[in-house]
């Protein structure tokens, strides 16, 4: 089964004492995509809480780009007409090392696949996070739990599967 959600952590974590730093914020650069092809006029949205606090769509690049402020816990919306909407959750509340300068980027690609695929499908069970981030500080860096995306993407190709098996029926 083609991954579903891949995010790229690339974290390069650069530690050493300043002073008079501005706040930092953790930034993720991603792209949008329905298989090999750029979605163009997917809308991202940013939660904190119920409240919008972010809101972007994606020009024919795909591309789309946030700072997500430190200490709390945002969820991230992927949604365009006739795709099923994806989620994922970012806890940037994490304990992070007094002498952090510098948080290197999130490269996330995002997949999309569109609702049609589904029929037949129950699909309440996509309607949790596909992918929720958070820091370790083992790792000193912000990663995605890889079982829960495992779980979630198990469940996504249920689904897909259910429903093939619909449409045969």
């Amino acid at each position: 089964m083609r991954t579903q959600l891949s995010l790229l952590l690339a974290m390069s974590i650069g530690c050493s004492v300043a002073q008079d730093l501005p706040p930092l914020g953790l930034p993720i650069n991603g792209r949008v995509s329905q298989g090999d092809a750029k979605l163009e006029g997917c809308e991202v949205t940013i939660y904190k809480g119920n409240d919008v606090v972010g809101h972007q769509i994606t020009e024919r690049t795909g591309r789309f780009s946030m700072v997500l402020g430190l200490g709390e816990e945002f969820a991230i919306e992927f949604s365009k007409e006739g795709f099923l909407t994806k989620r994922v959750i970012v806890d940037t509340r994490g304990e992070l090392p007094k002498d952090l300068v510098e948080i290197a980027p999130i490269e996330m690609a995002m997949s999309m696949l569109k609702a049609e695929k589904y029929v037949g499908a129950d699909t309440d069970e996509l309607d949790f996070p596909f992918a929720i981030v958070r820091y370790d500080r083992g790792a000193r860096a912000f990663v995605q739990d890889q079982q829960y995306t495992a779980d979630m993407m198990r469940t996504n190709g249920a689904l897909l599967l259910m429903s093939g098996r619909a449409v045969k029926d």
